[in-house]
């Protein structure tokens, strides 16, 4: 395991006693970090040249047309947050799928997102892995995904509109998918080591990644 990946498990794990609380690890409530703060009002436009420096993978085309599932993603289509067209949540098919919920103002995700990105990197074309940016600062959310080498693609859900559908109280939530489009695991709260988070694919979705 990598020197980033032992650390990031270190403070997510200090994270996840101190901060998120609870037998499952979900943090019921999120808590702001500095001075940025959820966006409340209209969607703020992501800066260009953050948008470059961030080298997000784009956001994968999705069907618009298969019909949504009642065992799956809800109907609702996001924008981009790096470059990309906007994603039809129900209609990403034909790959299983790692969808994470998180926010630059979410102390907690801060510490999961290089988790994400090294399964990312180790799973290859075998797995999506995409983000969910819930009310955010798009500047804010760049500039956090820069710093932290994560460049997997991410939407933005502004008006939080995935919470009632996905039943989600606090952040961060990772929902695992398979090719079908069935939600097959719901993981609430921070998913601590690279070792768990492949755990979880390989149980739930069949992937195995390597280490």
């Amino acid at each position: 395991m990598s020197s980033r990946a032992v650390a990031v498990g270190s403070v997510a794990l200090a994270l996840l006693l101190g901060a998120c609380g609870g037998a499952s690890g979900a943090g019921d409530r999120v808590t702001p970090v500095g001075t940025s703060t959820p966006v409340t009002g209209p969607a703020a436009s992501a800066p260009a040249d953050l948008v470059a420096s961030a080298s997000l993978v784009d956001c994968p085309v999705t069907d618009p047309a298969v019909p949504a599932r009642e065992d799956g993603l809800p109907d609702l289509t996001l924008a981009c947050l790096g470059d990309g067209p906007p994603v039809r949540l129900a209609g990403l098919r034909g790959t299983p799928l790692v969808l994470n919920l998180w926010a630059s103002w979410c102390e907690p995700c801060r510490a999961e997102l290089p988790v994400l990105a090294d399964l990312a990197a180790s799973a290859g074309p075998s797995l999506r892995v995409v983000g969910i940016d819930v009310q955010d600062d798009p500047g804010s959310a760049l500039s956090l995904l820069t710093d932290t080498d994560v460049h997997y693609a991410s939407v933005r859900d502004d008006a939080a509109g995935t919470k009632a559908p996905l039943r989600w109280t606090g952040l961060p939530m990772t929902v695992l998918v398979d090719a079908e489009g069935r939600v097959a695991y719901t993981h609430r709260g921070v998913i601590t080591s690279d070792e768990q988070l492949r755990s979880l694919v390989q149980e739930h979705l069949g992937v195995p990644v390597p280490a």
